[in-house]
């Protein structure tokens, strides 16, 4: 009988990525401006850990596609948040919520059936931010200071990173059984974003809550440059591609939040 399930590992260390993140960014966006909340949302905290394990799993073959795959996915991510940012300006929490969702679970079966070849995956993507750009002009700029009025109790903040922590092990745990397609697809379903959007209007009102999403569209570019990394560092022992794939991806998002502040 084995001690260690490199499976059930994967599955808990990522829940409990998604706890900790989820709890950080509830702290970070209720004390700073909403454009930096939300490049915090984008870095892809809650995706590293998953698919780190599915390297340590996975031959090298597995791991390309479901990168590839992934790469793809990020479109369906920015799908899911340009319905939440405009259905938000309208509609209850609720239904925003779920009218993204739908976003979301339309991209993915268009991703699922493109070829799964690096060309047509980017080329989703793009797609997908020239919609995001075009349907949330100007949105970033809707915000003040996005500061919230009274910061979440503990006890709060808790409650929402286990709710993320436990629904991400699942998916995991799901997404190591369908094969490369099916752990690009699941892995890199919005579970932390979700318990944001669910939460965010308790803290803030509508223009800002829209202002720090418009903002995670801009910062999930760091995900593309965790992914291409990857990508290009196929040789390298798992531990010390990730890591370059990490800080890549951090370098890109602070850039990103230099660059804002210099405009």
């Amino acid at each position: 009988m084995m001690l260690f399930d490199p499976e059930f590992a994967a599955a808990g260390l990522r829940g409990l990525s998604v706890a900790l993140f989820v709890g950080g960014v509830v702290y970070v966006m209720e004390r700073t401006r909403p454009f930096i909340g939300g490049i915090v949302l984008a870095l892809p905290i809650v995706v590293g850990p998953s698919y780190f394990f599915l390297n340590l799993q996975q031959d090298a073959d597995f791991m390309r596609q479901a990168i590839v795959v992934a790469l793809g996915m990020i479109g369906a991510v920015l799908c899911f948040l340009t319905a939440y940012i405009r259905l938000i300006g309208r509609q209850a929490a609720p239904v925003a919520l779920l009218g993204a969702l739908l976003a979301w679970l339309l991209a993915a079966l268009i991703v699922r059936y493109l070829p799964p070849e690096l060309p047509w995956m980017l080329g989703f993507a793009l797609a997908a931010a020239l919609l995001a750009w075009l349907a949330n002009r100007g949105v970033v700029q809707l915000a003040g200071n996005g500061s919230s009025s009274k910061p979440s109790p503990g006890y709060d903040v808790a409650l929402r990173g286990l709710c993320a922590g436990l629904l991400v092990a699942l998916v995991t745990l799901l997404a190591n059984r369908l094969g490369p397609l099916g752990s690009g697809l699941l892995a890199t379903f919005p579970v932390a974003l979700t318990v944001v959007c669910l939460f965010l209007l308790r803290r803030f009102d509508r223009f800002t809550a829209r202002a720090a999403l418009a903002s995670t569209q801009i910062g999930l570019s760091s995900h593309a440059a965790f992914f291409i990394t990857l990508l290009a560092l196929p040789g390298l022992a798992a531990g010390w591609r990730f890591a370059a794939a990490s800080l890549a991806s951090a370098a890109w998002a602070a850039g990103l939040a230099l660059a804002r502040r210099r405009g």
